[in-house]
């Protein structure tokens, strides 16, 4: 709904007056977010089908898309070669996209089964089975189901897990995304209400390799190498950084990769913000941002401990790529929705690394690991093409990396990152794939690491940002919305804000009309505020 209005908006008591100009803080150390302030992850609602014995009609409603080819996976793993052929290890493929055939399957063109429910409402469910798969990913188009709701679902041994519910014209009201992950080989599609609604699905993403990377699929290209330490047992990793590391999945090019990311703490002390860092040759456009999917908490529960159910973990789909930057391979997000329990927020800092960094990663989209590094070394010669300038260069002493572990973060004893995982570079004669054979080759390869020292000028409107956009009337000089960069019109910050920001307005009239057509959360500091004629 759009809102256009004069208003005038009383100083919140608790709020101080912005001290523009102020030094931001180049360090910054990793935190635990508040339960209070974290993820609304709400209980899933139960299907309404399960309940009802002909909801689901093989040759009427459930649509079975034949299994994949060994010619197609074949393809498949050539394509994601060539995509990342200048890139070693490279993001991990582990899907392909599948079309549901030359017209997509629509709620409103009769793809789903109607019916009525004792209450008089209505219920159309249709269900999608791609045979094989260890899991999907359904991409909705057109959606709007109005006043009703649709969710997704699979059946596992480990019982039923719903992704949704989806409203309106969906996630960000855009009428298209991409749902969470599901496990296994069929999706179940139900949406209720009273309403006409509309919905098509014209691909999936189908998991041709395990989702949950603890069992490892024989056709795979990559094995989890052995020499691999578990987070768990990494006595050097701060709880707080290995917290803040997730694992991604998104399809760029019509197949599905695996990359890890890490949440940074920003300068905003009154917000709590998904901001992720991962690197530039995972994702660099905002088209393949929104495929994405970070998965959360995917680690043991002690030392040599239980994997948890991999399906019922937290996650976040979707974000807006902020910045990217092909000189150190960095690339900042803004994931959608908010922080999940439990989760944690990486310090960082732009200091130079300390003798023994380590990374966390996901190697092969398995559960998280550690690597030990050396930054004392010798160079090694296939280095030589990267900009000591923009790249930190480590010699692994315990663990290794590898496909899945790119964009990664490498951080220092205080859990502070300092750079993201490109890849690997490797001595003469040993070409890309130095690394790949065995674990006892660590010598012949250096772990390639984008330097936060060049990320922060590129980040750092962001930073100081975290959450809130600054207003100020008085100020005069360059304006980003920033505490010591304040817009001095409303409008500017409203047209700069995202759903979901807040807008702190420093006391003052402004003599401007002012359309609010997002989510936002406006406040006045240091007095009233009057906006409007």
């Amino acid at each position: 709904m759009m809102i256009r209005l004069i208003i005038r908006i009383a100083v919140i008591p608790l709020l101080t007056t912005v001290a523009w100009g102020q030094e931001v803080v180049h360090e910054v150390f990793p935190q635990r977010v508040p339960m209070e302030a974290q993820a609304d992850q709400k209980q899933a609602p139960v299907p309404i089908s399960l309940r009802l014995g002909e909801a689901f009609r093989e040759g009427l409603n459930v649509y079975n898309l034949g299994p994949v080819t060994s010619e197609q996976i074949a393809a498949a793993d050539k394509a994601a070669a060539d995509n990342y052929a200048d890139v070693h290890p490279g993001p991990q493929r582990v899907g392909l996209v599948r079309s549901v055939g030359a017209v997509p399957l629509s709620v409103k063109e009769g793809s789903a089964l109607r019916i009525t429910l004792p209450d008089g409402g209505n219920l159309w469910t249709l269900a999608i089975r791609s045979p094989g798969a260890f899991g999907l990913r359904l991409h909705f188009t057109n959606f709007d189901v109005g006043a009703g709701s649709a969710i997704v679902y699979a059946r596992s041994a480990d019982g039923v897990i719903v992704r949704g519910p989806y409203t309106g014209r969906g996630p960000g009201g855009r009428g298209e995304f991409w749902t969470a992950s599901l496990p296994g080989d069929t999706a179940f599609i139900e949406v209720s209400g009273t309403d006409g609604p509309q919905l098509e699905v014209a691909e999936l993403l189908h998991f041709d390799r395990d989702l949950t990377g603890s069992v490892q699929d024989q056709a795979a290209t990559a094995q989890v190498l052995p020499c691999h330490l578990d987070v768990m047992c990494a006595d050097f990793v701060n709880p707080m950084a290995r917290d803040a590391v997730g694992r991604m999945n998104f399809v760029k090019d019509g197949l599905g990769f695996l990359c890890t990311g890490t949440l940074l703490e920003d300068l905003d002390g009154e917000t709590v913000v998904p901001h992720m860092l991962t690197a530039r040759h995972c994702i660099s456009t905002q088209a393949v941002t929104n495929t994405l999917e970070v998965v959360w908490l995917w680690q043991q529960s002690s030392c040599n401990g239980t994997l948890p159910n991999f399906a019922s973990l937290p996650r976040n789909v979707s974000g807006t790529l902020l910045e990217t930057n092909n000189g150190n391979d960095m690339s900042f997000i803004r994931l959608d929705g908010t922080v999940p329990g439990g989760v944690s927020l990486a310090g960082w800092t732009r200091a130079p690394l300390p003798d023994r960094p380590y990374g966390v990663h996901h190697p092969a989209g398995s559960f998280k690991r550690a690597t030990l590094f050396d930054e004392h070394f010798l160079l090694i010669s296939g280095c030589i093409f990267f900009d000591p300038g923009d790249y930190h260069f480590v010699r692994a002493i315990n663990g290794v990396v590898q496909g899945g572990s790119s964009g990664s973060g490498i951080f220092n004893s205080a859990g502070q990152i300092m750079g993201q995982l490109y890849g690997i570079c490797c001595g003469l004669g040993h070409g890309l794939d130095c690394n790949e054979s065995d674990c006892s080759n660590r010598d012949q390869w250096r772990a390639v690491y984008g330097e936060f020292d060049t990320t922060f000028p590129i980040i750092e409107r962001w930073l100081k940002l975290g959450g809130t956009i600054h207003v100020d009337g008085r100020f005069r000089g360059s304006e980003l919305g920033t505490p010591d960069q304040p817009f001095n019109t409303v409008n500017e910050a409203n047209t700069f804000a995202w759903d979901g920001a807040r807008i702190k307005i420093q006391a003052g009239p402004y003599r401007e009309p002012v359309t609010f057509s997002k989510r936002l959360i406006v406040l006045a500091s240091g007095g009233s505020v009057t906006i409007g004629q």
